[in-house]
């Protein structure tokens, strides 16, 4: 009976993790808009001076919306990006953002350039995060 339980434990296991490491797109709601409006405030506290109030670039800054972002972005996953944030933005005090915010950035980020909203926050896990790809044209 103990050996018949420790199977189906280690059976569950497995079936989440292999649930979690399914991929998606970021097209399909992975954040919500209360999220990305937090987001939209921390951009505008720490991001915006360099990236524009438009998020369309200032000099050295990259664009973090439109067909530039959504060209230099496609087919990474969100991981990618909140990491690429949180330890290198803002670029006068890199690593000054937590997970948290620079998720919170994310979904501002995914927001700007038209990714829709869902029911559920996108997850601050970076496994979770590592399973939702961005896709520069929605997929059908």
């Amino acid at each position: 009976m103990k050996r018949l339980f420790v199977m189906s434990a280690a059976f569950a296991v497995f079936a989440l993790t292999a649930a979690a490491q399914e991929t998606r797109s970021a097209w399909s709601g992975v954040y919500t808009a209360a999220q990305a409006e937090r987001g939209k405030v921390l951009f505008t506290e720490n991001c915006a001076r360099c990236h524009g109030d438009n998020l369309a670039g200032i000099e050295m800054a990259p664009a973090l919306s439109g067909s530039s972002f959504l060209s230099n972005w496609n087919g990474e996953n969100v991981a990618n990006l909140v990491d690429r944030i949180r330890t290198t933005m803002p670029a006068d005090d890199p690593g000054k953002l937590s997970r948290v915010s620079a998720t919170d950035l994310t979904a501002f980020i995914l927001a700007s350039n038209a990714m829709p909203a869902g029911e559920f926050e996108l997850a601050r896990d970076q496994p979770l995060q590592a399973a939702i790809r961005i896709d520069a044209l929605k997929p059908n």
